[in-house]
């Protein structure tokens, strides 16, 4: 009745309050880091959970589109990579060891403690890495590259030419050379220009780039400059559209052109490499594959060969399968009526003074230097390029040399298949063999 409250004859204690303030505030803090927590972890098992998902989905994909017995190779090739990597390196570890025990133990010696080591080397001393490789080493001297700056190592995965001859042929094959004359004769040789054509991933720049540097014709260059040596990148009508849109499609720079005053020169690939090439730069093509099924020849849920569809500016052209793109697009070629040279990719890098000097002459040019020159650089790098470097001439050669590599990333139904699929015409014309399951079983170790 006195008129006071409870907090005014008990005043607060300030020190009381603000220890229950920093109580507070810390419990908040707690409960905030618990909160960013159960977050990080939910964000955790939810990647964790897409990366289950995008597994499960390729697997449904490779069983649902291959059979079992032949991805089982595959999984049985990648654990012995990896037991072999793992024998590899513990291998090294135990002469690191058994190097470092015996350093310690001689360390007042005189004599080398890695004398055994070198003891265990004496065999591959021993081999001749220069052995038949005379011809391999006059093409990368073409490319101005000294024989003596390569290190021992790169000596050794550089192929033999008997290796080369077992996978080409001992002779470049060129197709159409019977119709030099139908050109020279009737394009007067001011006017007249070769062209490169060839589908994806086939070798255009190469050859592009090795006519550019090599070859030129000089009625061209006395009317319109030294500069205007007669060498395009692509013919009139474009590279890498099929011949029978030659009088539809003419690219910008070349409207005014006619068509008969370009001598076309087409470049073909191995049908087996350039598959795996399209696996890796698709272009404008489209089918049904994956990481883990490509090229994916057979369609076992359609039980026929996977379609595919091509797009070339506002045209759409279909094709059987793969295969059947290369039979389709080289045919083409082939049974023009018009002159035009087809000439193996691989002989660009192999006997490319021989194509390059005949294909020159065939169009009535001549060559441009003395002395002939290769291409170092990679083919999608240089005047002709439209891409990034890929590989140089060096790993060119390694990499085409043999036939080792030629089915990587291939299953049995693609070989057996593909065999059906590719055209016999072409492939006894440009000698090119057919791939059977025995490489392909080499070719998994």
């Amino acid at each position: 009745s006195s008129g006071f409250s409870s907090s005014s004859i008990f005043p607060s204690n300030p020190v009381s309050n603000g220890r229950h303030r920093s109580r507070r505030r810390r419990l908040l803090r707690r409960r905030k880091r618990a909160h960013y927590f159960r977050v990080v972890m939910m964000a955790l098992v939810a990647i964790v959970l897409c990366f289950g998902l995008v597994d499960l989905y390729y697997l449904v994909t490779v069983t649902k589109h291959h059979k079992l017995s032949e991805i089982k190779p595959a999984f049985q090739k990648q654990g012995e990579k990896v037991k072999e990597v793992w024998r590899e390196e513990n291998e090294e570890m135990k002469e690191e060891l058994g190097y470092l025990l015996s350093r310690n133990h001689h360390e007042h010696s005189d004599k080398p403690t890695f004398e055994k080591i070198e003891d265990e080397n004496d065999d591959d001393a021993d081999v001749d890495v220069d052995a038949d490789k005379d011809e391999i080493y006059t093409i990368l001297q073409q490319a101005g590259l000294s024989i003596d700056d390569l290190d021992i190592d790169t000596k050794r995965r550089l192929p033999t030419w008997t290796m080369v001859r077992e996978a080409y042929g001992s002779e470049p094959v060129i197709y159409g050379l019977e119709r030099c004359s139908d050109f020279t004769s009737n394009v007067e040789p001011s006017v007249s220009f070769l062209g490169i054509a060839g589908t994806f991933n086939s070798g255009t720049n190469l050859l592009a780039e090795l006519l550019i540097q090599n070859c030129q014709i000089r009625e061209r260059m006395a009317l319109f400059g030294e500069e205007q040596k007669g060498m395009r990148w692509q013919v009139p009508w474009g590279k890498h559209t099929p011949v029978e849109y030659r009088e539809e499609h003419v690219t910008t720079t070349d409207k005014d052109v006619p068509l008969e005053n370009s001598f076309p020169m087409i470049t073909i690939r191995d049908p087996y490499r350039w598959m795996r090439s399209m696996c890796k730069h698709i272009y404008g093509a489209r089918w049904f594959h994956n990481k883990t099924t490509c090229p994916n020849v057979w369609s076992y849920e359609a039980h026929a060969p996977t379609e595919v569809r091509v797009k070339y500016a506002a045209t759409f052209v279909h094709h059987e399968s793969l295969p059947g793109f290369w039979n389709d697009w080289y045919n083409g070629y082939s049974n023009a009526h018009f002159p035009r040279i087809i000439v193996r990719f691989e002989d660009l890098l192999f006997h490319a003074k021989n194509v390059t000097e005949t294909l020159c002459k065939c169009g009535g040019g001549e060559p441009r230097r003395k002395h002939f020159r290769h291409v170092k650089a990679s083919a999608k790098l240089g005047t002709a390029a439209h891409g990034a470097n890929k590989t140089d001439l060096l790993d060119a050669l390694i990499q085409f040399g043999s036939n080792k590599g030629r089915l990587n990333g291939m299953v049995a139904s693609d070989i057996t298949h593909s065999r059906d699929l590719l055209d016999p015409f072409l492939m006894e014309k440009f000698q090119y063999k057919y791939a059977d399951l025995k490489e392909l079983k080499e070719e998994m170790g």
